[in-house]
This record gives C-alpha cells, structure tokens and sequence, in this order.
C-alpha cells in the first residue's frame, strides 16, 4: 500500500542580508538557505555554513533543496 502524497509549500523570497539583497528559500516554516549574488555575475548558496557557487538562481534553488533533502535526517 502506497502513501498518499503530502502537499509541502517552498516559498522563494527576497530580502535583505548584509546589505545585499539575497533569495531566500524556505519550505514549510523553515528557512533553508539563501542566494545572494556575487561580484562575477554568479551566485552564492548558503546553506548552513557551506558555500556552494552556482550560474543561476534556478540552480542554486536546486541546489538548496538537494542539500535540505540530504541533511534533514
């Protein structure tokens, strides 16, 4: 017997951290990391304390959720 599927709300947001204005992604309640540009037209993902440097904001959504899937335990 299969599980039903849960409905899980992920929710991109800007605001401002440091001074730079940063995406930030959370799901359910919690917020998972952030994106925040860099000076080389890349971004950089925070996710705890890794930096993970990533071309896209997509890539870094991707990126942040692999790693929350990964490390929720």
């Amino acid at each position: 017997m299969s599980k039903p599927n849960k409905n899980v709300n992920v929710k991109l947001d800007t605001k401002v951290i440091d001074g730079d204005s940063c995406e930030v992604l959370s799901i359910g309640k919690k917020e998972v990391g952030y994106i925040k540009p860099n000076n080389e037209s890349k971004f950089d993902v925070i996710f705890g304390e890794n930096i993970f440097h990533t071309k896209s904001i997509d890539e870094g959504v991707e990126t942040l959720i692999s790693q929350y899937h990964l490390h929720r335990g």
